[in-house]
């Protein structure tokens, strides 16, 4: 029902409709990074995410809690290996000329991999810079996934100065 959303609005202010039907349009959109708003357990928090490119529905997301930044991603989304519930595995960020690895912790609640960072992390000046991110778990038992960083230094700005 998005796509149709957007095909209405630029009919509405004199645009060419998109020609992707609206599914393709929406996984497209979402690889571009967004800040905003999102519901969690306990409510909504501030959060900068964006989808794989090759995987619409693995996302990767930086929420603001109580000043500090968690980061979740779903490692197993489509692999053969299904987490342990006490599985800690080491998750590395890589830009192609740099590259952070997190300790991430799986979290049966919401099926992801979980971290606590800081609002200067290295990882949040990683995700500002660059065209894309490979994320791969470092035992190498999940797919990796590429996210396009465009859009990310406007939407992890808006996280940060948030949550500040």
């Amino acid at each position: 029902m998005k796509g149709h959303s957007i095909a209405l609005a630029a009919i509405a202010l004199g645009m060419a409709a998109p020609l992707a039907s609206p599914v393709l349009a929406e996984d497209a959109a979402c690889t571009i990074w967004t800040v905003g708003m999102v519901e969690d357990e306990g409510g909504e928090v501030l959060t900068a995410q964006a989808c794989s490119t090759d995987r619409p529905d693995a996302y990767l997301g930086l929420s603001c809690f109580a000043g500090s930044v968690f980061v979740r991603y779903d490692l197993g989304l489509g692999g053969e290996a299904e987490p342990a519930l006490d599985e800690v595995t080491d998750v590395t960020f890589s830009t192609g000329s740099d590259a952070v690895t997190l300790t991430m912790a799986y979290q049966a609640m919401d099926g992801t991999h979980a971290a606590d960072a800081t609002l200067d992390d290295p990882l949040i000046q990683l995700l500002k810079a660059g065209e894309t991110v490979t994320v791969k778990d470092e035992p190498g038992r999940y797919p990796v996934r590429t996210f396009s960083l465009e859009g990310s230094a406007a939407a992890l700005g808006g996280l940060v100065a948030g949550c500040s």
